[in-house]
């Protein structure tokens, strides 16, 4: 990582804070730290890769951030994943050592390299930029996930159906019926009519089915 445009974000930080009014304070002070991020997501990612962090005696890098940063070890490893992406995307990684993207936008370019893959990133990765530069980073989540359904859509469709899988009926014994757990096909089963026929051959009216919901409902 060069460090030439973190560096020269530090100096202008240190420049407003003894003048300019607080909102350019602000906005220097944002960018210095944004640049921050990407030096110390680095930094990290070669002390893992170098296990440097066994010269203070930890074992591993969660341990070592844990002991010396108090960081948790998965602000850690969103860290040490940011330092591969900006490797992975070059723009991406320089706009990140210059502050002009925060770490969450390094963020959704990560989820961009896992669920649309580095040669579709590469494509877009100007133009994601660009989003990024100028909107938050739920607004370019948002555009990631509208193109992953664009150039992906029967993984929508299976993630849909997967969902529907999880929806399964549990029946539990009552004194009067059965309970069941409020899925769209009990619901349809509640609505038919059965026809139960009695000891002495006469048609009964249907059993009495109590639905629970998962929130309680009856």
């Amino acid at each position: 990582m060069n460090p030439a445009p973190t560096i020269d974000a530090m100096r202008t930080a240190a420049r407003a804070l003894s003048c300019g009014d607080a909102r350019d304070r602000v906005r220097v002070l944002q960018t210095a730290q944004d640049a921050l991020d990407a030096a110390k997501a680095d930094a990290l990612a070669e002390i893992e890769a170098t296990k440097a962090f066994e010269v203070d005696g930890a074992s591993t890098l969660n341990t070592w951030v844990r002991n010396e940063l108090r960081m948790t070890a998965a602000d850690a490893q969103v860290l040490v994943r940011a330092a591969a992406t900006c490797t992975a995307l070059p723009l991406v990684g320089a706009a990140s050592a210059e502050g002009s993207i925060r770490a969450d936008h390094v963020k959704a370019f990560t989820y961009g390299l896992k669920h649309l893959g580095p040669e579709i990133m590469s494509q877009y990765e100007e133009a994601f930029l660009i989003v990024a530069q100028n909107q938050t980073p739920a607004e370019l989540f948002d555009k990631m996930r509208s193109l992953r359904e664009a150039m992906f859509p029967d993984d929508l469709e299976k993630r849909y159906l997967k969902g529907q899988e999880k929806e399964d009926i549990a029946i539990t014994a009552l004194l009067e019926g059965c309970s069941a757990a409020a899925t769209p096909l009990v619901r349809r089963l509640q609505r038919q009519r059965f026809p139960r026929t009695g000891r002495g051959g006469e048609v009964q009216s249907r059993p009495r089915l109590g639905v629970r919901t998962p929130r309680g409902r009856q």
